[in-house]
């Protein structure tokens, strides 16, 4: 029998085992890095310019293999770059060789790659970014970037930038979301900073078109900063068709969110979930206070085809069987990214920055790899962090690691799909000119210990 499908076979036993007898074992499943590549101002053959206080890795994304050579390409964002002016920002595309090094790299910003004119000073234009497919339908893989602090309509009122690709990293043509541009039509206030994170989602209206989901963490629906997301149906020239608003108290979203949540702060697309034919999403909620201030959460969003969510569960320290393990300010949810079945049973796990966690030392930061269940609740968790999932020495203080998160593929070929995450306040060559990691991951393990058999 062929290995896979034994293991399958196996998993879905002890899955069995586990449901009808559970009080017998203890059941843990576990995620460990292999080996990992740091690319910053002086390593990883990257070889573009960073200054001071650029915050390379604001923002990590897989965007294909874009010049076709066999090998996931990626996009890393800079918010606070000064091209053009102070803090327009700037995004790179890293063209990667199979170890984790840049083979090339491109500079997208207000006066490189083919952007154009367009961005204005604070509009932090990288501040998420997001693969969202062949919008255009044109053979090569585009862009969504977030310019949270843009003033169309209003101060911060936020901005997402569609980028029509080159297959060198350069721009061919862009479309620009805003209050006042592009096909939106919801309503936006000042400080919403819509556009502060993006994920593709694929076509969720099965209209042919992907489509897109953005975060306004400070929108005030319900009360002060409470937080929103914006499903986005798009049309294939980069405008919108029409949107579903996700927040406190609208339509069918019951999650009780409080003040202060920023709900929206950090989106992935987790496909289906649940098994009813229809994609799902998880959002992040840094500042949510369940079990202590600004521990964080991240929902999971069952939709529906029109955008609207069906149901929801929250896993945070006092839900979703997380079990322990935040602490206060840790910030829980600031990033979030959909890892594919790690475990091999069937269901969708995902990956979660948490860049204020103490492990190893003040704000090193860390990522949690959560393995789900169907009903979007926790079986296990791995922690990645300075002194946890074989990360070993490379994380300094204040870095921040985990700030962004994105899976890359089996960039190594073992079976296992790796990360790239940003640690956007590293120091290497300067102050804050950031980094980010390449982590190649080990296939996770599932380990029952036997203790006692009663199935009365």
């Amino acid at each position: 029998m062929h290995f896979s499908r034994f293991k399958t076979i196996v998993l879905i036993l002890l899955a069995w085992f586990v449901l009808t007898a559970s009080s017998c074992c203890d059941f843990t499943i576990s995620s460990q890095i292999d080996s990992k590549q740091k690319i910053s101002d002086t390593q990883g053959n990257f070889t573009g310019t960073l200054d001071d206080g650029d915050h390379f890795g604001t923002a990590v994304t897989n965007i294909g293999d874009l010049e076709v050579d066999g090998v996931t390409d990626v996009a890393v964002g800079a918010a606070f770059d000064d091209d053009g002016g102070s803090n327009r920002g700037a995004l790179w595309v890293l063209f990667m060789d199979d170890n984790g090094q840049v083979d090339i790299d491109q500079k997208v910003s207000d006066s490189d790659g083919g952007f154009g004119i367009g961005l204005d000073d604070d509009d932090r234009f990288g501040q998420a970014i997001a693969g969202i497919g062949d919008l255009n339908r044109d053979g090569v893989r585009d862009l969504a970037v977030g310019a949270p602090l843009d003033d169309d309509g209003g101060t911060d009122r936020g901005a997402v930038w569609i980028l029509f690709m080159n297959t060198d990293g350069s721009v061919r043509a862009r479309q620009k979301i805003s209050d006042t541009i592009g096909g939106f039509t919801d309503v936006l206030d000042d400080n919403d900073q819509f556009g502060s994170a993006i994920a593709g989602i694929g076509d969720i209206n099965n209209d042919g078109i992907n489509d897109v989901a953005v975060g306004a963490p400070f929108d005030d629906t319900g009360g002060n900063d409470r937080g929103a997301v914006y499903i986005l149906f798009m049309n294939n020239n980069g405008t919108v068709r029409f949107t579903h608003k996700i927040a406190s108290t609208v339509r069918l979203f019951e999650s009780n969110l409080k003040d202060f949540d920023y709900f929206g702060s950090a989106i992935t697309g987790i496909g289906d979930l649940d098994g009813d034919g229809r994609t799902d999403i998880a959002a992040g909620s840094p500042g949510t206070d369940d079990g202590g201030i600004d521990k964080g959460a991240v929902w999971i969003l069952f939709l529906n085809t029109d955008g609207s969510v069906k149901r929801e569960q929250k896993i945070s320290a006092t839900s979703g069987e997380l079990d322990g393990g935040l602490n206060a300010g840790d910030r829980f949810g600031s990033a979030v990214t959909s890892i594919g079945d790690a475990n091999d049973d069937a269901h969708t796990d995902i990956a979660v920055g948490v860049p204020f966690s103490d492990e190893g030392g003040t704000d090193r930061g860390a990522v949690w790899v959560l393995f789900l269940s169907g009903d979007g609740e926790v079986l296990d968790k791995s922690i990645l962090a300075s002194d946890r999932g074989s990360f070993g020495i490379g994380l300094d203080d204040g870095d921040q690691f985990g700030n962004a998160v994105t899976s890359i593929g089996d960039m190594d070929g073992n079976g296992a799909t790796d990360l790239l995450v940003g640690a956007e306040r590293d120091d290497d060559g300067g102050p804050d000119r950031g980094a980010a990691w390449v982590l190649f991951m080990q296939r996770a393990e599932t380990d029952i210990d036997f203790v006692l058999f009663d199935n009365k």
